[in-house]
C-alpha cells in the first residue's frame, strides 16, 4: 500500500509534454499497457508458482510433508511481496528502463519501498511467524525468494528493450 501510495506524488516523466497527446477513443489500456498487464501477470505468477515448487524440494524440512508445505507456502508469499515491490519500480516507466538516475529521485516512494521489505523481512521474528502462520527461512529459500523477485525486474526490462528497439524501426 505505501508504494503505491508514494507513486502518486511520483514526478511526471521528463519530456512528457513534447509527446503527441492520446487520441480520444484511447483509454488506459491502450499504448501497450494491456499486453503488459497481461504478460506481467502471467511472469508473476510464473515465479511465485516456481518458488513454491523450489520451496517443496529444498531447505531445512526436506522429508517432513507438512513443514515442506509450509515452507513452501511462505516462500510463495513473501516471493509474491517481493516481486510487487520490485514491480513498483517497473510501474514508473512502460516503455523506458528504470536503470536511469530519474528512477531513484522520489525519497517517498523509496522510504516506502525499504519500509515494505522491511515489513516482509519481519516474518523471521518468531512471535510474527505464529501471527502470519508463515514459516522461518533458511539462506537458501530466502535467497531464491529475492531471485526470484528481481527476475521480475530483469525481464520486463529486456521486454522494455526489445519494445523499445522494435519502437524504432
Amino acid at each position: 500500500t505505501l508504494p503505491a501510495i508514494a507513486l502518486g506524488v511520483e514526478p511526471v516523466e521528463p519530456g512528457i509534454m513534447k509527446k503527441k497527446p492520446r487520441g480520444r477513443k484511447s483509454n488506459f489500456f491502450s499504448g501497450g499497457v494491456a499486453s503488459s498487464i497481461i504478460y506481467q501477470g502471467i511472469l508473476e505468477g510464473i515465479l511465485v508458482l516456481g518458488a513454491y515448487q523450489f520451496g517443496l524440494h529444498v531447505g531445512p524440512h526436506v522429508g517432513n510433508a507438512a513443514m515442506q508445505h509450509a515452507d513452501a507456502l511462505t516462500m510463495a508469499f513473501l516471493t509474491l511481496g517481493l516481486i510487487q515491490l520490485f514491480h513498483a519500480f517497473n510501474s514508473k516507466f512502460i516503455h523506458k528502463s528504470i536503470f536511469r538516475a530519474q528512477t531513484f529521485e522520489n525519497k517517498w516512494f523509496n522510504g516506502a519501498i525499504l519500509i515494505s521489505a522491511l515489513v516482509m523481512a519481519a516474518v523471521e521474528i518468531p512471535f510474527l511467524t505464529k501471527i502470519f502462520d508463515v514459516t522461518e527461512l533458511d539462506g537458501m529459500q530466502w535467497l531464491v525468494v529475492i531471485v526470484a523477485g528481481f527476475l521480475m525486474i530483469i525481464i520486463v526490462e529486456i521486454i522494455k528493450f526489445f519494445e523499445r528497439k522494435a519502437a524504432r524501426k
